[in-house]
This record gives C-alpha cells, sequence and structure tokens, in this order.
C-alpha cells in the first residue's frame, strides 16, 4: 500500500502530473495509478484540470504554463506581474501555439484561457519563478503589444497604463512588437495606436 502523505509530497514538486507520474513514483501500473487519481480527486486533495492532467496545487500561474508547450502568460495577469496595474486578473491568459479541444478551463480557485497564435508570435517571454516553479511570462511590452493584438485590454486602458509607466517602458519596442503580432489587415489601424502611446 502506498503513503498517501509521501505520495502527495511527491505530486506537489509537479506544477502538472498524469497517471504515469503516479505509476513511476508508486512502481506500479496505470490500472493502480488510476485507481489513486480516483480516491485523490474523491477526496480533493488534487483537481482533474483535463484528460489525464491532474495537480495540487491551487494558483492557475503555476498551472498555467504546464499545460500545453510552448506557451506563456499574457495578458491582465502578466500586467500584474510586472506591477503596471493593480487590477487583479480574473483569468490567466496563456499564448500558445497548440490546437486545444478545451480552450477555457475554469475551477475553483481560478480561470485559464488558451489564445492560440502562430509560432512567428512566440518571442518576448522569459523564464521566471513562481512558488518555486518555472514558468514562462511575457515580458512588459510584450504583454501590453498582445492586450492590443488579441484585444485583452481596450485600447483606452492600455494608453493609461502606457502614460502612467511610460518611464519604465520602451515604447519602440512595444510599437515594433504590435506590428509584428497584429495581421497584417490591421497595421494601419496599430500605427495610429502606436502614435498614440508615443505621446501618451
Amino acid at each position: 500500500m502506498v503513503n498517501r502523505i509521501h505520495l502527495l509530497k511527491e505530486l506537489e514538486k509537479y506544477p502538472v502530473f498524469t497517471s504515469k507520474t503516479i505509476a513511476d513514483i508508486t512502481g506500479k501500473g496505470k490500472k493502480y495509478a488510476n485507481l489513486i487519481l480516483f480516491r485523490l480527486k474523491k477526496t480533493g486533495e488534487i483537481t482533474m484540470l483535463e484528460r489525464d492532467k491532474y495537480t495540487s496545487h491551487k494558483d492557475p500561474m503555476v498551472i498555467a504554463t504546464h499545460m500545453s508547450w510552448p506557451s506563456y502568460i499574457s495578458g491582465w495577469a502578466a500586467l500584474q506581474h510586472h506591477h503596471l496595474t493593480e487590477q487583479l486578473p480574473f483569468c490567466i491568459e496563456v499564448i500558445t501555439t497548440r490546437e486545444r479541444k478545451r480552450r477555457v478551463l475554469e475551477f475553483s480557485f481560478g480561470r485559464i484561457r488558451f489564445i492560440r497564435t502562430s509560432p512567428k508570435n512566440m518571442f518576448g517571454y522569459a523564464k521566471e519563478q513562481a512558488h518555486g516553479f518555472e514558468i514562462f511570462m511575457a515580458e512588459k511590452e510584450k504583454a501590453i503589444a498582445d492586450c492590443y493584438a488579441f484585444n485583452l485590454v481596450s485600447e483606452n486602458e492600455l494608453e493609461e497604463i502606457i502614460s502612467k509607466h511610460k518611464n519604465e517602458l520602451n515604447l519602440k519596442l512595444i510599437k515594433k512588437y504590435i506590428t509584428q503580432t497584429i495581421r497584417r489587415t490591421l497595421i494601419k489601424k496599430a500605427e495610429g495606436f502606436g502614435r498614440r502611446i508615443e505621446n501618451a
């Protein structure tokens, strides 16, 4: 019989784990691992995120970029992480190149939304730490560019954020990132936004 406390401590080392993780830890087969998963889910000690993906953590920031690869956190969560807003994110927005059946995951402890993009847009993010785990987070300028390109934050709110923090931001880099990220049909609109943020 597997020691429950020991197993849970081992599982805490993983932001996201699978039935194979439990099979590897216990040295048992998949059938036994599935029985353990059923019992731990029933007691609320772990959460099922989606098919064969589980966590024992309650912070969606820790979990978010471990659900799809490659991916990084952007949107309001990234703006708040970089102290560009005091507004707490209602949803953790994750930029990824992967097609997913479920684009939004909701749990008692948070909501994660996946936004698919092309591989050419996977830039401007870095590896950071959250509660002892590696996560991938948009840089300040890329977070603003994504917010504009994917309509995550209104233009007025972005202008206000940029105006308030313009000494901390590289405005030319924001404009460059926006141009690289948006569809070609929106270039003229983005140029107008770029001129406004220069005067923010």
